[in-house]
């Protein structure tokens, strides 16, 4: 059975710690990840944080951690990311293109990682990617997109939902994304680093009570 995604845009989480460490190969990624969850779960769970997700980069070289707070300025000295030795990055969601009735469930997470130099270029920069996208309902197997604006102003995370990887594989190769790419490569102050697609490894949530 496929691991539920986070709900991205849940009201009570209003701000996202992210933190990816590059492997060598898919054997080192499963430990990592593996060890990650233990880490995480052998200490007490963290008062801010509703849930810890762990996606794996289906090229094998990426762990990717997505750590949903309740504070608006979160610690970043959580004990599972000691686990990944990356400093994550805080984020808040600016905008969601997302469908009420949707019922497709994302089998594969897409991202997209910016730099950008400063807030107002970063809302900038997100709100002329949503005017770029087509009128009509795009690719059938995308569900979501979550564009996620760094507190300090320097990054942007496009964070997008998809049925399957080969589904964004077929959109990519069909050219739907060309325009955006050219977008991406011609806004001042904007540099692409590059995306990766990914899998959910385990998520795991605050315990109640």
């Amino acid at each position: 059975m496929a691991v539920p995604f986070p709900v991205v845009d849940r009201p009570d989480a209003p701000t996202v710690l992210v933190a990816s460490l590059d492997v060598t190969d898919e054997r080192v990624q499963r430990t990592v990840a593996e060890q990650l969850c233990i880490d995480w779960q052998r200490e007490p769970w963290p008062a801010d944080v509703v849930s810890l997700n762990c996606f794996l980069s289906t090229d094998g070289a990426n762990v990717l951690a997505y750590i949903q707070c309740t504070s608006e300025r979160p610690s970043a000295d959580l004990p599972g990311l000691r686990t990944l030795g990356a400093e994550p990055i805080a984020y808040r969601v600016y905008r969601s293109l997302t469908t009420p009735e949707e019922t497709r469930v994302p089998g594969c997470l897409v991202t997209a990682l910016f730099t950008v130099d400063g807030p107002e270029r970063q809302r900038r920069f997100v709100d002329s990617l949503i005017a770029a996208l087509p009128e009509d309902d795009g690719h059938p197997g995308a569900i979501s997109a979550h564009f996620h604006l760094s507190l300090d102003g320097g990054w942007m995370l496009n964070y997008t939902e998809w049925t399957s990887q080969e589904a964004h594989g077929e959109a990519a190769a069909s050219g739907a994304h060309d325009d955006l790419h050219d977008l991406f490569a011609n806004t001042p102050g904007v540099q692409p680093l590059g995306g990766k697609r990914y899998h959910l490894h385990r998520s795991l949530t605050a315990p109640v009570g």
